[in-house]
């Protein structure tokens, strides 16, 4: 009877574990250009900045498909379904003649597992550096 109660205080421990949400910040990420297409109407670049690299090329096309189907505003935060992934961020888009760039800036990435990683700059203080006068 111990060893049954023992199993299943050590059982319901452990299913309630799996289902705890973990936070992480991440001060790194992929930069550069993920999604280039040409049609009449011009050339439309996407660039995504601080990605995380297992998802990148897939919410690079569906930052392309929420442009293509809601116009967004410039400056404007977005958030971006992938399979394995949610992905919420801040989306500047630039328009020259016939090309347009979107750049998307993630800023959070809330993973299907309960992961959750919020995007920090480096902390780019350096310290001072002082020298002692002496008394002589």
């Amino acid at each position: 009877m111990r060893k049954m109660v023992l199993f299943m205080l050590v059982t319901s421990f452990c299913s309630f574990a799996q289902n705890t949400k973990k936070v992480e910040h991440y001060s790194y990420g992929k930069n550069g250009i993920e999604y280039i297409t040409k049609s009449d109407l011009g050339t439309t670049i996407v660039s995504t900045f601080n990605s995380r690299p297992e998802i990148k090329d897939e919410i690079a096309i569906n930052v392309f498909n929420y442009y293509k189907a809601k116009s967004p505003k410039n400056g404007e935060k977005i958030t971006i379904l992938a399979k394995d992934a949610m992905v919420l961020g801040t989306c500047y888009i630039t328009k020259n003649e016939k090309v347009t760039s979107i750049e998307f800036h993630y800023e959070k990435v809330e993973w299907k597992n309960g992961l959750t990683e919020i995007y920090s700059k480096k902390n780019t203080t350096t310290a001072a550096t002082f020298i002692a006068e002496s008394d002589d």
